[in-house]
């Protein structure tokens, strides 16, 4: 198969540095948009000292299951405009609805037959995209029915769970230093002040947050996003791994009762969408990503989204 790429700019309400991954132009091919997770990382996932290339290689997997696809960078980093720091989630959702609207206009590409792949945050900005265009489905991959604020209640809350088990002296200063009641407060005050400010951004020892984005992403609660995805009348596929520190697998479980809704939590799988076979821990996650990411991503994952788009062919829309 000959996978092709082009790298284009889609006019939303400022530029979208956009990557389009096909196979045939000749011909009527379904699409997928991919949203990617949280930060300033670039279209392809990579950033912040890590080269995981997680998003264009799903990219190139949706190419050899005969899908066009989309991913683009984020509003305000890299090839696309606007200001990252005054960027809220209602505005990165616009984004996503520029993009889908582009595929639609391309004339190799099935207007009726578009997905939204969003990984991480981007699952919180599919799900809400789900609900303003008409699309064909939903890949959610780390996050699904989950939102901001209990994301990182789990994350500190496994933190929590590991400490009294950290050896050594940085497992004495760490345990002497972490109180889950603070952080959890300070989260709470985080999201509280972002309510309050008219400011641009509001800070939390000393780290500029962006206020717009935490104040519209405090507006929702993991029930909301799971509500969202049971009114959604197309195909959802969600998958959180049970070695994910992001997000939590068991959010999974509002959702899984629902026909139309595919929910798959592998072992193993983390949330960079590799395996780890080893020892497992949030207080050595740097390390651990810089040893997977020379991997590339799950066999197995990749095998139930594809077994998962095999399945559509099935469908009505």
């Amino acid at each position: 198969m000959d996978i092709k790429e082009k790298n284009i700019t889609i006019q939303g309400e400022y530029p979208i540095g956009t990557t389009i991954t096909y196979d045939d132009e000749k011909k009527k091919s379904p699409a997928v948009v991919i949203i990617m997770g949280t930060g300033k990382l670039d279209r392809d996932g990579n950033g912040f000292g890590l080269h995981s290339n997680m998003y264009k290689e799903l990219a190139h997997t949706f190419a050899e299951c005969g899908y066009v696809s989309a991913r683009y960078d984020k509003r305000g980093t890299h090839a696309s405009g606007g200001s990252f720091n005054s960027a809220g989630l209602s505005d990165l959702t616009n984004d996503a609805i520029s993009v889908i609207r582009y595929l639609k206009s391309l004339p190799y590409v099935d207007e009726n037959r578009i997905l939204i792949c969003g990984h991480s945050e981007g699952a919180m900005i599919a799900t809400l995209t789900s609900e303003k265009e008409d699309t064909a489905g939903l890949i959610l991959l780390g996050g699904a029915g989950m939102c901001l604020k209990d994301a990182l209640y789990y994350q500190n809350r496994l933190m929590a769970e590991e400490l009294p088990d950290m050896k050594g002296v940085a497992g004495a200063i760490m345990r002497r230093s972490f109180d889950l009641h603070k952080q959890l407060e300070m989260i709470d005050d985080t999201f509280r002040k972002s309510k309050e400010t008219a400011k641009e951004r509001v800070y939390v020892k000393g780290a500029a947050m962006p206020a717009k984005w935490l104040r519209e992403h405090g507006s929702y609660t993991s029930e909301d996003f799971a509500e969202i995805l049971k009114r959604y009348d197309k195909p959802v596929l969600a998958i959180t791994g049970k070695a994910d520190f992001q997000a939590d697998y068991r959010k999974l479980d509002a959702i899984r009762a629902e026909c139309h809704i595919s929910c798959f939590a592998p072992e193993g799988l983390t949330h960079i969408l590799r395996v780890n076979d080893g020892d497992n821990s949030i207080l050595n996650v740097n390390k651990l990503y810089r040893r997977l990411i020379k991997e590339p991503l799950d066999t197995g994952l990749i095998r139930t989204i594809k077994d998962w788009l095999d399945g559509l062919v099935h469908c009505v829309y």
